[in-house]
């Protein structure tokens, strides 16, 4: 979902289950807010991933550039009492632009045939797929509704527990465990099966210089880099070097290095408290949060 993209070096705190940063791509949506303001603005820059969003504003009218209207003149005006606006990027394919929904309700629903937003031409969405709420104390909660493909929202870095799925390129992974204990890697949800068998971490994942074995073949298609071994996926989606995996004191944990990010797969409702990206069957969204207002 991106182009050449800016990899910032820090990102703001999001709360909820192991998800701990999302991905900078702030400066993406600056770049594009200015083409926002125009009276045709219902498009915006999408940018690598959602994680803060400067603020913007329309541009100055021509009574408030004259001498009695300086800088310091006045706050813009925006609402005091009622929640702030938030803006659902629905991202065409291959760009970094696409379609605008203002969210004006507490809820907004996402499916192939139902809700405020419908996307009729996917069909590893569900009728209903996520859902949207609005938080009594700012931000939003997002939901998967029980779907068999998921709802992904992407990461800087998470946590690697048996079970946990995340998504490199076009390819969707199980983090596992062989009944010796031996962690693994399987291709979830692909036309062609595989497993690696984990090297001792750290390690790197990226694109592999030739394809991977076959169906039920142990892959084993590693080479060096960064004096680090490298498990190699045949994805084209996929960055020579995606993401590096690491061990902690709670555990190992897996870190985006990649340009089209780390996206992992929802286990249970997640608070969005700063901007986010997020995937639903094979369409990916931007929750941009605006400014909240001030206090009264």
């Amino acid at each position: 979902m991106d182009s050449s993209v800016p990899r910032p070096d820090s990102s703001p705190q999001a709360t909820g289950t192991f998800f701990d940063t999302f991905d900078g791509w702030a400066q993406l949506l600056r770049q594009a807010r200015p083409e926002q303001q125009t009276p045709a603005g219902d498009q915006t820059g999408e940018g690598d991933c959602a994680a803060e969003v400067a603020p913007g504003s329309f541009p100055p009218a021509d009574w408030a550039t004259d001498s009695h209207a300086g800088p310091e003149e006045a706050l813009p005006w925006r609402p005091l009492h009622r929640p702030p606006m938030a803006l659902v990027h629905i991202v065409d394919d291959g760009r970094d632009t696409g379609e605008i929904v203002r969210l004006r309700d507490d809820t907004l629903l996402i499916g192939r045939s139902t809700g405020g937003v419908v996307i009729r031409h996917d069909p590893s969405l569900c009728e209903q797929h996520a859902r949207l709420d609005r938080l009594p104390g700012g931000g939003w909660l997002l939901t998967d509704l029980g779907t068999t493909a998921g709802t992904w929202v992407r990461v800087t870095t998470a946590r690697l527990r048996p079970g946990t799925r995340f998504q490199l390129g076009g390819t969707r992974i199980e983090f596992a465990e062989r009944a010796s204990g031996t962690p693994l890697l399987v291709a979830s949800a692909t036309a062609d099966h595989w497993e690696y068998s984990c090297p001792s971490p750290p390690f790197l994942i990226g694109r592999a210089e030739a394809a991977a074995a076959g169906d039920g073949e142990e892959a084993e298609d590693f080479r060096l880099e960064e004096g680090m071994r490298v498990v190699g996926i045949d994805d084209p989606f996929i960055s020579p070097i995606h993401a590096e995996v690491i061990a902690g004191r709670r555990g190992w944990r897996i870190v985006n290095r990649g340009l089209n990010g780390l996206w992992v797969r929802l286990a249970t409702p997640l608070r969005l408290d700063a901007t986010a990206q997020f995937q639903c069957g094979e369409q990916r969204f931007v929750l941009e949060l605006l400014e909240a207002p001030l206090a009264s």
